[in-house]
């Protein structure tokens, strides 16, 4: 039996005011990585909204071309470390025009009916997977078959120090909330509540908001990794709901969502059009220095965004990391020679994704030393879901104790903490993870 302490504390980082997307934008080649072979082929025409791929479960929502463009390169995407597993397909489109429109001029459905929604929902994907962990798809098809009696928007910022979520929702409060309402009612939820961090600006633009919707406010204090799914369900849901790293928050009868999910949803019921952009805020190196925002799409070379981060990434790469410092996933380019239409091996540069909001720079290249472990045991008292990551990881080399290990590993939420405060420099989150994957342990 786990216990939801441990955590760490980090400076809180200062919300901004963001502006709306923007109309229309420069239009430059996206890369989108679909979850299956597409149906598209290179030297085909797509038009913004054109399927390119359309899985046959459910849980899993369609792609549609962001652009009209050109297909030029359809090309299987290589596991880890460039071994042989395909993880799923890069599809490489060119713009038609020198401009192009943010968002998709769809009405929502009429009524408010899951059913409808939900298939409106899953035709123009892709969504975001972080809400829940599992995406908003992959809850609202699970939820279709259970009764739902919680609902949270989880608006506490992933990593304390770059204020994110709470930009997002101390710039679009009306939106967020309004979001959050639709599903509650399409959900057939009473228990609805926002859940945000401490910070005055933030609640003085969001209290009014659900005050006037009636919708409950919930301010708490930001340690690291609050915001998680499963520490989020055991503070805040009735009876202390244990939900394991990776599962469906169905399972425990909650959805939870973020805030650019309700504010998307918001904004759409209100405007009528679907916007397709997402805001990408990059982080500087620079202490103290204020979250820059840009509007891209998912699959937009990252270097488009800025000139900063376009010379960090030609000259020092390792230092971006798409995500937060603690967990997120460093960039490299990527040369790849499974082109399904037979042609040359290209070099892939990293561009946006569809499932992160936060781009870090780093003011240098980490380059840890592992040495012995020396028993400090402060991985243990960091870990929010009170594991011993050190004995995990002992366990998973030496292949011992192999049933405790699939017992313990799905509560490993992944939050990399153990890893970032372990003075010998151990890969610890790295080793478990690798496991996870391994084992099936976290889901």
């Amino acid at each position: 039996m786990v216990t939801m302490l441990g955590g760490m504390e980090f400076v809180t980082g200062t919300p901004m005011r963001l502006t709306a997307p923007p109309e229309t934008v420069e239009s430059s080649p996206l890369r989108l990585r679909c979850p299956q072979r597409p149906e598209v082929v290179a030297g085909q025409v797509v038009k913004r909204g054109d399927y390119l791929v359309r899985p046959g479960r459910e849980s899993v929502s369609c792609y549609v071309s962001p652009i009209t463009g050109t297909v030029r390169r359809v090309a299987a995407a290589e596991g880890p470390g460039g071994s042989s597993a395909v993880r799923g397909y890069d599809v490489t489109i060119e713009p038609a025009h020198p401009t192009v429109s943010t968002a998709l001029e769809t009405p929502p459905p009429r009524g408010r009916k899951l059913d409808a929604w939900f298939t409106a929902m899953r035709h123009i994907g892709p969504w975001n997977d972080r809400d829940g962990n599992v995406g908003l798809i992959a809850q609202l098809e699970a939820a279709r078959n259970t009764q739902i009696d919680t609902l949270i928007c989880v608006g506490l910022d992933e990593y304390p120090p770059f204020a994110d979520r709470s930009s997002l929702l101390m710039s679009f409060p009306d939106d967020a909330v309004l979001g959050t309402l639709v599903l509650a009612d399409l959900l057939g939820v009473e228990n609805v509540s926002m859940l945000c961090s401490k910070i005055a600006p933030v609640l003085g633009r969001l209290r009014p908001c659900c005050k006037n919707y009636r919708l409950r406010l919930t301010a708490q204090h930001n340690t690291y990794p609050s915001a998680d799914p499963t520490l989020v369900l055991h503070r805040h849901s009735r009876g202390k709901r244990r939900l394991t790293h990776g599962s469906n928050p169905v399972s425990q009868r909650a959805v939870i969502v973020t805030p650019w999910t309700a504010i998307r949803i918001g904004r759409w019921y209100t405007l009528r059009k679907f916007d397709l952009v997402r805001p990408v805020l990059i982080a500087s190196a620079v202490p103290g220095a204020p979250l820059l925002l840009r509007y891209a799409f998912p699959g937009q070379p990252l270097a488009t965004l800025d000139r900063e981060l376009a010379r960090v990434l030609r000259e020092a790469p390792g230092r971006v990391i798409v995500g937060n410092p603690i967990t997120g996933r460093g960039v490299v380019v990527t040369h790849r020679d499974k082109a399904i239409e037979g042609e040359a091996p290209y070099a892939a540069e990293p561009v946006t994704p569809e499932d992160l909001h936060l781009v870090s720079i780093l003011d240098h290249v980490p380059a840890p030393h592992p040495t012995d472990c020396i028993s400090c045991a402060w991985c243990a008292q960091v870990c929010p879901t009170g594991l011993q990551p050190i004995r995990l990881v002992e366990w998973a080399t030496q292949r011992r104790n192999d049933e405790r290990l699939l017992d313990h590993l799905p509560w490993c939420i992944d939050c990399g903490l153990c890893s970032h405060v372990c003075p010998s420099s151990l890969p610890l989150a790295q080793t478990i993870r690798v496991t996870v994957s391994e084992m099936g342990g976290g889901s």
